[in-house]
């Protein structure tokens, strides 16, 4: 199956060389949601008596601690601050002076985090209603192939002119994954926008949800909005930085590409892999199922256009050459495993009998010693 991968790269790369119908593609991503006081199971059902803390919720995006007043309890997440790499906090123009930071002086800083805690127990104490929305939260893809500077500059660009034009907080904090392959930004909102010395009315009812959990019509508009916009500051990023990359926020079939999108295993699942253990079962199976379909999908296309498998890129020899090359060597590292499985047995075997040997013979000499 390795090869079959190969042999689709192969393809894929070709076809970007004979200028096929794809593209140098960087990865995207923007998901948005609502952060609300109930607290819900991973499920989506409220769990009875248990609210959700503004406060805990931005401790542990910007590895800080910090404290909920109301509650009186502090969220400590500064364990987490290697994962974070950037943080801070964008005003509108009129917003009163502590709601301000200097990015050159005070982010990342103690100065930066009680600006942080303030902002956020503002909202908790304007938030009166149990079931209130207190934040929305974005979470988008940085472009591996920009450098730090240009990622906070594209993040900070996009939420000043989507979010702090229209008057809103933002909370920003800029993550790193510990291999350096998911750079990515926590976008955290204020649901009302900035009005004289604290917060004003909520806009319409553009971000709400309905009663059955699903966004609004007007949600779904302004998420196509703002995938559009990200699109377009990460794309001109890129080419301000002569990068020849580009992202698209259209699903795959609407790009005209011919590939199956790969099912989201989630970061509990990602993370339990990395450590070794087992994640969910149903999740890798459908990310294993969806991968070995891609893998011949150049095939599926060559036989449907062509009537049979081009062997272009593949150095004019038939395509299934190397593939029964690759399974014969399959076969014969599954026969050496299975060796290597006997072996260890009859070592294993041989050595506990060793041990039986040496315990019988010490019980014997025992015996003996006894009966003299």
């Amino acid at each position: 199956m390795g090869h079959l991968r190969s042999l689709a790269l192969t393809h894929f790369d070709w076809d970007l060389e004979h200028g096929g119908g794809f593209g140098l593609m960087a990865i995207y991503r923007l998901e948005a949601k609502i952060i609300g006081r109930r607290a819900k199971d991973k499920a989506g059902k409220v769990i009875p008596g248990k609210q959700v803390s503004m406060l805990a919720k931005a401790a542990y995006r910007s590895g800080e601690k910090l404290k909920d007043e109301a509650r009186d309890k502090s969220f400590n997440y500064t364990a987490r601050s290697q994962e974070v790499v950037h943080t801070e906090i964008l005003a509108p123009e009129g917003a009163p002076d502590w709601m301000h930071e200097s990015r050159e002086r005070e982010a990342g800083t103690d100065i930066g985090r009680a600006r942080r805690e303030r902002l956020w127990n503002t909202i908790e104490t304007v938030e009166k209603r149990k079931d209130s929305q207190l934040a929305r939260e974005f979470v988008i893809s940085l472009p591996i192939e920009l450098n730090r500077e240009q990622q906070i500059k594209a993040i900070r660009s996009w939420s000043e002119q989507e979010l702090v034009s229209q008057g809103f907080v933002i909370d920003i904090a800029l993550h790193r994954s510990k291999d350096g392959n998911n750079p990515h930004a926590h976008v955290l909102a204020t649901m009302r926008p900035v009005e004289g010395d604290g917060f004003g009315k909520k806009p319409t009812n553009n971000g709400k949800f309905n009663g059955r959990g699903r966004a609004g019509l007007g949600a779904k508009q302004d998420l196509k909005f703002w995938r559009t916009s990200w699109e377009k500051v990460a794309n001109d990023s890129l080419a301000d930085a002569e990068r020849k990359e580009r992202i698209d926020h259209r699903s795959l079939k609407d790009q005209g590409i011919d590939r199956l999108p790969q099912p989201k295993i989630g970061p509990e699942a990602t993370g339990m892999k990395k450590r070794g253990r087992v994640a969910d079962p149903n999740k890798l199976q459908a990310v294993r199922r969806a991968d070995m379909d891609n893998e011949v999908v150049a095939f599926r296309r060559d036989i449907k256009e062509n009537g049979e498998v081009s062997q272009q890129g593949l150095g004019g020899q038939p395509w299934w050459a190397p593939v029964s090359v690759n399974l014969a060597r399959g076969m014969q590292k599954t026969l050496e495993l299975g060796k290597q499985a006997v072996a260890s047995v009859f070592d294993a075997a041989r050595e506990a009998k060793a041990r039986f040997d040496s315990w019988q013979e010490r019980e014997e000499a025992r015996q003996a010693e006894r009966t003299r």
